[in-house]
């Protein structure tokens, strides 16, 4: 009997692939906190280890509440992302690492869902023709499974159809924006960001930064900020201007 509770788990992947997360995870804080340790005078350093204190990223925990299978809530589901992909900008982990340290932290209900959600995808596109799932199909088949029936769809007629509003500033139309983005998984080129955002803005600021050399969306925005302010500024010393 002991010798069966010893062989237990071994070879198992999920297992293994976790405690090599673990291992690099280790390595890792090892060598920030050598490297954090550099940086204290000597005088520190001769203190006793009570006094020393530990730097916050090294003390990261990661406390979180899986989605429901009985109450679907899309700001729980992106609450429990965006927390697993802040805890995973400290570690290194590949992605089938980041699927199997979620479903580790995830509810039973979730791990049951994602065996029979692949067993599903292999049996349709065939075992010879199914790409292994990455962290963004992974984040995705979540959303379209516990956002609630039509928001996911909801979001994204949203996001087709965004436009700044006649009274929406240039920062409360580009919060929208990136929330949007957010919660859709919206990945795409810089170039084709700039285009969409772009193309959401009021008609005088387009006109303003179609012919500018972007390259970057922050830079887009900075543009649109400034264009806006100007325009505010003619209308309070000049009276109407039609702003579109």
């Amino acid at each position: 009997m002991a010798d069966e509770k010893k062989d237990e788990g071994v070879g198992d992947p999920i297992k293994i692939l976790l405690e090599e997360a673990l291992e690099r995870q280790r390595n890792a804080m090892m060598d920030s906190f050598a490297q954090i340790l550099q940086r204290y005078p000597e005088a520190t350093l001769r203190l006793p280890a009570a006094t020393l204190e530990i730097p916050r990223p090294l003390r990261y925990k990661l406390i979180l509440k899986s989605p429901s299978s009985r109450v679907k809530d899309a700001d729980a589901v992106d609450k429990w992302l965006n927390l697993l992909e802040g805890y995973f900008t400290f570690h290194e982990f590949s992605s089938q690492e980041k699927i199997v340290f979620a479903l580790l932290k995830a509810a039973p209900h979730v791990k049951d869902w994602w065996e029979t959600y692949c067993e599903q995808k292999d049996e349709t596109t065939g075992l010879l023709f199914s790409a292994a799932p990455t962290w963004d199909s992974f984040r995705d088949a979540i959303k379209e499974q516990y956002y609630p029936v039509g928001s996911y769809e909801d979001e994204y007629i949203k996001w087709t159809m965004l436009r700044q509003g006649r009274d929406q500033d240039v920062p409360e139309f580009t919060n929208l924006f990136h929330t949007l983005r957010t919660k859709l998984g919206i990945k795409d080129t810089e170039q084709h960001l700039i285009l969409k955002y772009r193309g959401c803005l009021h008609k005088y600021i387009q006109e303003e930064i179609q012919f500018l050399n972007i390259s970057l969306l922050g830079a887009a925005y900075r543009y649109a900020i400034k264009v806006e302010q100007k325009f505010k500024q003619k209308k309070r010393d000049f009276g109407s201007v039609n702003l579109k």
